[in-house]
């Protein structure tokens, strides 16, 4: 079995998780004009946003409610639409990275869902979602290593930890330009159905493909029950 969600993080709101393997990643194809244009609408949403009244939608606010469930600090840990929103207010513009990125990021902007992703060829399976149950280390995107505690939430692979509260990645197994294929994660919280997150997991991987032929994709649902 690849994948395992543990009771842990059951407790805690989240009976399942979305799931995309997506394979045949070209990172030399770039967004089209349709693609640049729906970036654009997206960036003046997110700059015209009330970060004060943020929080009041239910999705950005279940995020919140598993952060303050095990007693973490939102400031240093928002939801990720939120963080997003955030750094294109300071920018003053949606921050590029990649074809790969940017579509998600997009779509985190539409949804405000947390979308994970990572280099699929750099995991060891298998992938557990659970409470850590453990002191560890997690090396976050582009920040020094942190500490995690044994009430934080967290997926982990044989080797480390593939992201932390739901909120930040690992630098270990993020994506690049020489990425082939890829693993994306919804874990979602209690007020994102489960065909709310496939519906935004879908419009990803479609739209990856239609920049990039040769991707194939396909979605899993991860319960409890394995």
């Amino acid at each position: 079995m690849n994948f395992k969600l543990n009771q842990s993080l059951v407790d805690l709101g989240i009976s399942n998780i979305v799931i995309g393997k997506v394979t045949g990643v070209d990172f030399s194809q770039k967004l089209d004009n349709q693609i640049l244009k729906e970036l654009k609408i997206n960036e003046d949403k997110a700059l015209k946003t009330d970060l004060n009244q943020l929080r009041n939608n239910q999705i950005i606010n279940g995020y919140v409610e598993m952060v303050k469930k095990i007693g973490r600090s939102l400031k240093k840990n928002p939801p990720t639409a939120e963080a997003l929103i955030g750094n294109i207010q300071h920018r003053g513009s949606f921050p590029r990275v990649n074809s790969v990125v940017d579509v998600y990021n997009i779509e985190s902007l539409q949804s405000y869902l947390s979308i994970g992703a990572h280099d699929m060829d750099k995991i060891d399976f298998p992938i557990e979602f659970t409470v850590s149950n453990k002191v560890d280390i997690f090396s976050p995107i582009l920040a020094p290593d942190k500490k995690v505690a044994d009430y934080d939430y967290v997926y982990r692979d044989k080797n480390g930890i593939l992201a932390y509260l739901d909120c930040r990645d690992s630098e270990l197994y993020k994506i690049d330009d020489s990425t082939k294929n890829i693993l994306f994660v919804v874990q979602g919280n209690e007020y994102t159905t489960v065909q709310y997150r496939v519906d935004a997991l879908t419009r990803v991987c479609e739209t990856l493909n239609s920049i990039m032929p040769k991707v194939k994709y396909s979605i899993e649902v991860i319960s409890s029950e394995g």
